[in-house]
């Protein structure tokens, strides 16, 4: 199958569906689940008095999610039930994003606590995603 054919096969509304998604546990999970331990281990730059710009800092990372949301999508398959995607989903987000988290904070002596956060983000969405994806 050529790369043409496996871009018309994704379900291009449920890829939009899944990127906002993306959004919506983004924020319950940075701002209501764990926002204490995030912000005390994050040393983000994004403070009161700095919320950086917005629109690109949004507009990027829903940029890398729709990419991520339309590699998933063509991993899984168009014929993928929605156990099939959500157990590729969580496989990705273990096997390749939460491992490629881990090196990046050991090398940047990021906590323990702190990888467990954004890595989980990625497990939950990631394995969301691809149930999602695999039913719909």
């Amino acid at each position: 199958m050529d790369l043409i054919s496996l871009f018309t096969e994704i379900n291009w509304l449920a890829v939009a569906a899944v990127t906002i998604l993306s959004f919506i546990l983004g924020a319950l999970w940075h701002s209501v689940l764990f926002k204490k331990g995030w912000s005390e281990d994050s040393n983000s730059i994004y403070n009161s008095e700095n919320h950086g710009n917005p629109a690109k800092i949004f507009g990027l990372a829903g940029l890398a999610h729709l990419v991520a949301v339309i590699a998933l999508a063509l991993f899984i398959g168009s014929s993928s039930t929605a156990v099939e995607g959500l157990l590729k989903g969580f496989l990705v987000s273990i096997v390749w994003v939460s491992t490629s988290i881990g090196v990046t904070y050991l090398f940047v002596g990021r906590t323990f606590r702190l990888f467990l956060i954004d890595a989980g983000f990625y497990v939950v969405f990631l394995s969301l995603a691809g149930l999602i994806l695999g039913e719909w």
